[in-house]
């Protein structure tokens, strides 16, 4: 039940105006030790990064990366996918937080672990990786003049203010899953807007029980067993889950004026039989296959006509 001690805890320090993302984060670095994420996690983000920009690549306008502006929404403490991208040739970027999370010092170790994987990196990626150097970054302001991303935050992912079709690429790896569902369709709809005709959005959502990584007891579906009202006690809003489907996902992009390019979900040979061990909640039973509950990790390019 370790899981539910986090629930306690995340829950707790969400109900602090203002405080609380700071306090889950001293919680993750100082007592955790969690952060900073280390080598393997760099190197997953790093593969990721080179996913997202061999989508674009591959699907987007035909717009070299370096002359492209990419945009991101929900970056994270660390900036690891943005720095990656930026050694892999994106010059122009725009990461949008609803507020503030950017971790100087974490960005720090991001640069550090870049550059001492940086030839095992560039081997992966098949081309040669752009220095960035290893000073620590006094602050974010430092993000654009050095590495050609502009830090936009609080900024509301929903309505950013940006102008109409002003960039050429989209990415999101692991924050759809985090965002209620009325305002992912509103946020999809603002990625239309934001990108040129022809633009892609390219999009990593982890559709596990996020607790599931914290105690390896849970079953990665367990959430589904909890109806709405009971789930909205559990669910922290510093790690907000909503448990939209493969499905659900798609829609909300189709729902978007986007076209969907490329789907590539991941459903474990095991889906099936963990799924019987779940009673699953009336919302799941029904309107819902097996194989849509059952998949794990959703990965998907649109593209604007």
């Amino acid at each position: 039940m370790r899981w539910l001690a986090k629930v306690a805890l995340q829950r707790g320090l969400g109900l602090l105006p203002g405080q609380g993302e700071r306090l889950n984060y001293l919680f993750q670095r100082h007592l955790l030790h969690s952060l900073p994420a280390g080598e393997a996690a760099l190197r997953r983000k790093f593969a990721r990064a080179l996913r997202h920009l061999r989508l674009y690549e591959q699907h987007g306008p035909g717009t070299p990366p370096p002359d492209a502006v990419f945009y991101e929404f929900g970056t994270g403490w660390d900036l690891s996918i943005p720095l990656s991208l930026a050694a892999l040739g994106a010059e122009r970027q725009i990461l949008v937080d609803i507020r503030p999370s950017v971790r100087t010092e974490l960005v720090a170790d991001s640069l550090a672990t870049l550059a001492l994987l940086s030839s095992e990196l560039e081997a992966d990626a098949g081309r040669p990786l752009r220095p960035l150097g290893t000073s620590p970054p006094v602050s974010t302001a430092e993000l654009e003049p050095r590495f050609g991303i502009r830090y936009l935050a609080p900024c509301d992912a929903r309505a950013t203010g940006l102008p109409d079709e002003s960039v050429d690429f989209v990415s999101s790896t692991d924050v759809c899953e985090h965002v209620p569902e009325a305002d992912l369709a509103r946020i999809f709809g603002e990625c239309f807007r934001l990108l040129r005709p022809g633009g892609v959005l390219s999009c990593r959502i982890d559709l596990q029980d996020h607790y599931a990584y914290f105690d390896r007891s849970l079953s990665r579906y367990n959430f589904l067993r909890f109806s709405d009202r009971a789930w909205s006690l559990v669910t922290s809003p510093l790690q907000h889950q909503n448990r939209l489907r493969v499905n659900d996902y798609l829609r909300l992009v189709r729902d978007s004026g986007l076209v969907l390019v490329a789907e590539d979900p991941s459903l474990p040979a095991s889906a099936a039989g963990e799924l019987r061990r779940v009673p699953l909640a009336p919302r799941f039973r029904d309107g819902y296959t097996p194989e849509q509950l059952g998949v794990t990790v959703l990965s998907f390019v649109a593209r604007k006509p």
